[in-house]
């Protein structure tokens, strides 16, 4: 019978039984656990001289590791006045909870003995460190080919002005990114989310909960008789141009986050908003200039607006750490003397720093800011890209005190900008993996950029404006990260091609492409303005792009499902409006994947993943150009009508 020491010294080398070996390199063995949920429970025969005693392996936990310099819209019901947010009481409310199970450790039996290295035929005892494979990042090492060497690029050139450190910064999977639900466009660093959770899917049709009612910004411009086309003589007559921005527009996705409980405390909510347990919190950004913020089951305001007084069209940005901060940038300049990027204190509402969008490094004079950042939450940093052509490293020097309730930042700003394009400025969201960034411009340049040294790895020429988000994938079969992206048909002009590609994202090299002539105009672009769905769970298989104005098609959009690996189109549904809105993917607990997308008619479908077949249809009234996300069994999405909705997955 072993004493006490011997069950301690027993326990020191307990091994893990791993159930299933890998032969790669030279007959290297290495053994891949990572991801695995549970190992297989297995009994293992010990013999000893006072008789036999089992080991158990129980289960283990899961290891966590476009545009013009003044854009113009499709606005439908443009007369719509401007009326302040209202909401209405939903039909229903329900849980969005989920129980997770309880980890288990692994059980032993007082007197049972295991000699090292032993082999019982159900599995090789090794050694923790050999059971580690290398993680994608450890496999990851960008290059350029030939093709994509940035010094072969005959006009493309690059320079940096550097302050402080570059490092340390790092981006891992997407899964890591954060826990608190959906805080930038498409939830996180490879920009594949835009759902959170599972939804309990059974009738399959969408149910308006409620309905918010927002405004517009607009701006009027004295001109002269000859710029209005006036020829009466002697014309005494002010003339003036008007431009507006009504409701939520491109890309316009809203944050839907769930605060801990400590932290909800310490902010300007309402009172009976502080104090809900499990309160889920919308904040969406919108064209009328204002900042809203409500519950997502009810559309009941949480707090006050923050007023920007300019428009919003790129969303905004909530910490992922769970910290108080928010940022976000303005789409045009219409009111005042500002045109940049703000952050905000979300204890208060108060701004604590503005990026000044005309900044002296910039070689274009247009301050927006389409694009959310991404946050590095290990390291402090924001990686940050605007329209004036201007890549910014923030070291964000947070100072967030918990205790007294108080929280400040004291940023230190790097920039990198690139010339050689035919339009500078990026308006999509930057992907990141490790320390490396993907990004295109207004001309289809696309970077490979070392986040350590502010220098380009490789560059590709998408051909035309690429407005739409690179979405990346890590293809756990071929060991190797990936990226998709797709052009819009606008410096092409009439004849045009929309380009659809997945490129090796290493190197920058074609894996494969479509293409779909589309309609040109200098107002509305056709073409791919729609971040692409990578699927997961029964639609693993696939990638989803939704093209807009495909010509032949009567000039409505294309929803179009490729193989990853062959690029062979699986299914295509012509729809009879185009759209620019991004569709977002929507998974059950068994893993059933169901496609949300809205169309510039106003019409919100729900879509069934694996065949492209419309299960439903509901109106909304208006031009849907902004992004629905998605919480649960629950999605918010905006309109041109100046309406937000919040709707029930059913």
């Amino acid at each position: 019978m072993n004493n006490k020491n011997d069950i301690i010294k027993m326990r020191k080398r307990q091994k893990y039984v791993v159930t299933k070996k890998f032969f790669v390199l030279l007959g290297i063995v290495i053994l891949m656990i990572a991801g695995v949920s549970t190992l297989v429970s297995a009994l293992v025969s010990v013999g000893r001289e006072n008789g036999v005693r089992k080991l158990q392996a129980a289960p283990m936990p899961e290891d966590a590791e476009q545009h013009l310099d003044e854009p113009e819209y499709v606005v439908l019901n443009a007369n719509v006045e401007s009326v302040p947010l209202a909401y209405y009481a939903p039909e229903a409310e329900y849980s969005l909870g989920q129980e997770s199970e309880p980890e288990t450790e692994l059980a032993i039996e007082p007197e049972a003995d295991l000699e090292p290295e032993t082999d019982h035929g159900l599995g090789t005892v090794i050694d923790a460190e050999l059971a580690q494979a290398p993680a994608p990042y450890e496999l990851f090492e960008p290059h350029s080919l030939p093709e994509t060497n940035p010094e072969n690029f005959a006009r493309f050139a690059f320079d940096n002005r550097i302050e402080g450190s570059l490092y340390p910064v790092h981006f891992g999977m997407p899964e890591s990114y954060t826990s608190l639900g959906i805080t930038t466009f498409r939830g996180n660093n490879f920009r594949n989310g835009g759902s959170w959770g599972t939804a309990d899917i059974v009738e399959q049709r969408l149910a308006i909960r409620y309905q918010l009612t927002i405004g517009s910004t607009e701006r009027r411009t004295v001109i002269s008789c000859a710029e209005a086309g006036c020829t009466e003589e002697g014309c005494e007559q002010v003339h003036s141009t008007v431009r507006r921005w009504t409701g939520v527009g491109w890309s316009g996705q809203p944050a839907i986050v769930q605060w801990d409980f400590e932290i909800q405390q310490m902010m300007n909510l309402f009172p009976d908003k502080r104090e809900k347990e499990g309160l889920i919190e919308v904040i969406y950004g919108t064209l009328d200039g204002n900042i809203y913020f409500f519950e997502l089951k009810t559309g009941e305001p949480t707090r006050p607006p923050i007023h920007l007084g300019e428009p919003i069209k790129g969303g905004v940005t909530v910490d992922p750490r769970g910290y108080p901060l928010l940022y976000v940038g303005q789409g045009d300049q219409m009111r005042t003397n500002r045109f940049g990027y703000y952050f905000f204190s979300l204890i208060d509402g108060s701004e604590l720093f503005f990026i000044n969008g005309l900044d002296p490094f910039s070689r274009r004079g247009w301050g927006a800011f389409d694009g959310n950042p991404l946050i590095d939450s290990a390291n402090d940093r924001m990686i940050l890209a605007g329209e004036n052509g201007v890549l910014y490293s923030i070291e964000l020097n947070t100072d967030f005190d918990r205790e007294v309730g108080t929280v400040s930042i004291d940023p230190v700003i790097s920039r990198y900008r690139h010339t050689g394009s035919r339009r500078l400025g990026t308006e999509n969201s930057p992907a990141a993996f490790s320390h490396y960034l993907f990004f295109a411009d207004n001309s289809g340049i696309i970077q490979c950029l070392d986040l350590r040294t502010l220098e380009p790895v490789w560059v590709f020429d998408a051909g035309d404006d690429t407005d739409a988000s690179i979405v990346l994938d890590w293809e756990e079969e071929n060991q190797r990260l990936v990226l998709y992206t797709g052009t819009q048909v606008d410096l092409q002009g009439s004849g045009g091609r929309a380009f659809i590609r997945k490129l090796d994202a290493s190197n920058g090299e074609v894996l494969w492409q479509h293409s779909y002539r589309c309609y040109y105009n200098p107002r509305v672009n056709g073409g791919v303005m729609a971040t692409p769905i990578v699927g997961k769970h029964d639609l693993s298989d696939i990638v989803i792009f939704w093209v807009a104005m495909v010509a032949g098609r009567g000039g409505g959009g294309v929803l179009v499902a490729f193989d990853r690996q062959s690029g062979e189109i699986v299914w295509e549904n012509t729809m009879p409006r185009f759209g620019w809105s991004s569709p977002v993917a929507v998974y059950t607990e068994d893993g059933r994947g169901f496609i949300i997308v809205g169309d510039s008619a106003g019409n919100l479908y729900l879509i069934r993943g694996t065949t492209g077949e419309v299960l439903y249809r509901i109106s909304l009234g208006s031009n849907i150009e902004a992004t629905p996300a998605v919480f649960g069994n629950f999605l918010v999405v905006g309109t041109r009508g100046q309406r937000i909705f919040g709707i029930e997955i059913m």
